[in-house]
């Protein structure tokens, strides 16, 4: 294409052979003006293409620094502003450019476009022509796309209302220096405090008097007033999104991300069932003669008090087991109760069913056993030291656990069987106090098999230290009420769905692995608390590959009074204000990172958060950049 300039210069050539007509005789005197209108041309198309060379190197450095400031600030005046500002420096008025943000048709690129146009002044040609210069123009074009990488943030905080979205209080510290940390609002920084990460994006000012923040391995950067610094680039997620409309299912919430309200599926609570039993009669032991009628006639031996009861179905209103007597049940029975009250020295029930509508009231001074098989109880309640070892089987709890006291209850889960749990009047479905044990496996270390569905239908509470709560392993585990733990728990492996809290405040251990927590409410953890939890990773039979707490409650959530956790996973908490105070502190685990969507982070108070490693597999985001177009 014949640039503008040129055009013009070539009719200023017409004019000049028009003005070689006239008669054979003067030829020879007009042949030394063509010379001389030849070589004004010359001059004037040199200087024409020295200017659209100079404007064209202008155009496109205000196009590059017009796209970079669009990509930084995504607001068009900025970016207009940015062009203009370049083309100035290099001795041009701000008027000699045009600025646009265009849509280029063949690719659907978006471009900015920069005009610069300026004014040659004709020199020897004017003897030619009238006029006295022409325009000469150049077009500049570049890009605003973006490049993806496998690191998203380790910390992305969303809201963009405060003037500080990230916030460090008082010698604490970030130490994330694989990844970025990114923020819709401002970060501070001040004396005595520190972050380390491989990039801080913000989107709004930075605040660092001491120079606390380090990036590396590119030194100083340090984004600022950048629009959309920070997304939440895991709310489509879907098996996120399944597992927090599990959590809307028990809250009845409806969440406004969603057109649906995320609220389009079938919990997977379960209701336990009600036992039913008719007894006979009640049996209650004793000193006596051994007799022909129940349960007298069971007797070993006259006066011994101890019974044993071959198998069969068995009836019975309320089994009364006083202190000093013993009674066995072979295995091959059905054993239906209406209630338990065992107070005896020793209680055993071989393999089959058993059922107890009442209550089942431990207070024995022996282990009681009761053998594989399903097994229905209205509440068991276990007391002062005793022990109830429970075998495999299918474990339906119309009301609560209460154990006390050491006591403990061991229930050996196995492959396939459900765990099916009411609550109490007081909204409990497990109450255990004073270094009593819970264990829904086979050991009281670590799970042992795969079992099918958890479900407790009240609050699951471990209300002191030395007591200990241990979880089958289970693809959902669902809570209708609040986890709270002052005491030791092994999570094992599944989606764990809460309706209410996650709390713990205890000097003792928290641990889990392959598990995801998800929340109506939030989660806090104070009190010495030692903490030890790892999210699924990919490939994982259980919960959500990488993703190791869910809620999207609005309150805050809190870490403080020494709580020390390694935390493999994301913590998605994108409405909640995630304060740590009191020394606590957060670090990745063995497993993956540890990664935060938060609404605003703060730390006080010596605090520390640490992520050694560079983001989480499988996932990625987006960094602006720009190129020159064609």
């Amino acid at each position: 294409m014949v640039p503008a300039w040129m055009s013009s210069m070539a009719a200023h050539g017409v004019g000049l052979a028009r003005a070689t007509r006239g008669a054979v005789a003067v030829i020879g005197a007009l042949s030394l003006t063509v010379l001389v209108g030849m070589g004004a041309f010359a001059v004037e198309i040199s200087r024409g293409y020295a200017a659209d060379t100079a404007n064209q190197r202008i155009a496109d450095m205000a196009a590059l620094a017009g796209a970079l400031a669009y990509n930084v600030n995504n607001n068009s005046s900025e970016m207009t502003a940015t062009a203009k500002a370049v083309v100035v420096a290099q001795g041009l008025p701000a008027s000699a450019a045009t600025v646009a943000l265009v849509t280029d048709s063949a690719t659907s690129k978006q471009l900015v476009q920069v005009t610069v146009t300026t004014s040659v002044p004709i020199a020897l040609g004017r003897v030619f022509s009238s006029a006295l210069a022409y325009d000469v123009t150049a077009m500049g074009a570049a890009t605003t796309s973006t490049a993806t990488t496998t690191a998203p943030p380790c910390i992305a905080a969303l809201s963009s209302t405060p003037t500080y979205g990230i916030t460090l209080r008082g010698g604490v510290g970030i130490d994330s220096p694989g990844c970025a940390i990114s923020t819709n609002a401002g970060v501070t920084v001040p004396w005595g405090t520190s972050i380390k990460a491989k990039q801080v994006n913000a989107g709004k000012t930075i605040d660092n008097p001491g120079s606390g923040i380090t990036t590396s391995p590119t030194a100083n950067n340090i984004v600022q007033n950048r629009a959309g610094a920070a997304t939440d680039w895991m709310k489509d997620d879907s098996a996120l999104k399944a597992a927090l409309c599990q959590v809307n299912k028990l809250t009845g919430a409806s969440d406004p991300d969603y057109a649906d309200g995320n609220t389009a599926c079938i919990s997977v609570k379960v209701a336990p069932a009600t036992p039913t039993v008719s007894g006979v009669k009640d049996w209650s032991l004793a000193y006596e003669v051994k007799g022909t009628s129940e349960p007298g006639k069971y007797l070993t031996d006259s006066y011994s008090c101890n019974y044993q009861v071959p198998a069969g179905t068995y009836n019975i209103k309320k089994l009364t087991v006083p202190g000093g007597c013993s009674i066995s049940f072979d295995s091959g029975s059905t054993l239906n109760f209406e209630s338990i009250d065992m107070s005896g020295k020793d209680m055993s029930i071989g393999d089959g069913a058993v059922t107890v509508s009442g209550e089942f009231k431990v207070n024995g001074n022996n282990p009681i056993t009761i053998g594989n098989g399903d097994h229905s109880f209205g509440s068991l309640n276990i007391l002062g030291g005793k022990k109830l070892d429970v075998g495999s089987g299918n474990f339906n709890l119309k009301g609560g656990i209460v154990v006390s006291g050491g006591a403990y209850l061991r229930v050996a889960i196995g492959v396939g069987n459900t765990v099916v749990i009411g609550k109490d009047g007081s909204g409990n479905s497990i109450f255990v106090t004073g270094g009593s044990q819970v264990c829904f496996t086979a050991d009281c270390t670590k799970a042992t098999a795969a079992a099918g569905i958890f479900s407790a239908g009240g609050n699951i509470v471990n209300s002191d230290g030395g007591s200990l709560i241990v979880f089958t392993r289970s693809t959902s585990h669902v809570i209708d009420g609040n986890l709270s733990l002052a005491s030791g728990a092994i999570l094992s492996q599944g989606l764990y769905i809460i309706r209410g809290n996650f709390t713990n405040g205890t000097g003792d251990k928290v641990s889990g692995t392959d598990i995801t927590i998800a929340l109506g409410g939030t989660f806090s953890f104070a009190g010495g608390t030692t903490l030890d939890l790892a999210a699924p990773v990919p490939g994982s039979s259980y919960g959500i590959p990488n993703v190791l707490i869910a809620t999207k409650s609005s309150s805050a959530t809190k870490l403080g009074g020494g709580a020390n956790g390694k935390y493999s996973g994301l913590v998605y908490a994108p409405r909640s204000d995630m304060i740590t105070d009191g020394g606590a502190s957060m670090s990745s685990g063995t497993t993956s990172c540890l990664m935060m969507i938060v609404n605003t982070l703060t730390l006080n108070g010596g605090t520390t958060i640490g992520s050694t490693c560079t983001g989480l597999s499988g996932t990625s985001s987006s960094v602006a950049n720009v190129a020159l177009f064609k």
